[in-house]
């Protein structure tokens, strides 16, 4: 699988809490894309747009249907399935929000929007 990274608009120092959360989305992520998509292709953006920062994790893999993920991620007996779980925890933390779009067949994009007007010291950026 080749993987891509690619960064739109002026970047900004981010707070730690910010860091971790889109590092552990990537991860997540990338994991689900390694172990489940069989993927050619996977693709991480991040862009900064002034009051937020996102970051889309697009792969070119399987896709499934995200109304049943929920449902089968618990369901699961080898102790898997809580990364987008663990995920969806720390962006809304963070007053952000997570999105899942996927079809079988058709791929997926994990697209996650973080606040940057609420961070202490924003102003400074």
């Amino acid at each position: 699988m080749r993987c891509r990274f690619e960064l739109d608009g002026d970047p900004v120092e981010l707070p730690q809490p910010h860091r971790v959360t889109l590092l552990r989305a990537a991860q997540a992520s990338l994991a689900n894309v390694r172990d489940h998509a069989n993927a050619g292709n996977a693709v991480v953006t991040i862009a900064f747009l002034g009051s937020e920062v996102t970051m889309d994790i697009y792969d070119d893999g399987l896709g499934f249907d995200p109304a049943g993920w929920a449902a089968q991620s618990y369901a699961r007996t080898d102790g898997s399935g809580f990364g987008i779980t663990s995920v969806q925890e720390r962006v809304a933390a963070l007053n952000g929000s997570l999105d899942i779009e996927s079809a079988p067949g058709e791929g997926t994009v994990v697209a996650i929007r973080l606040p940057l007007d609420d961070v202490p010291g924003r102003e400074e950026y």
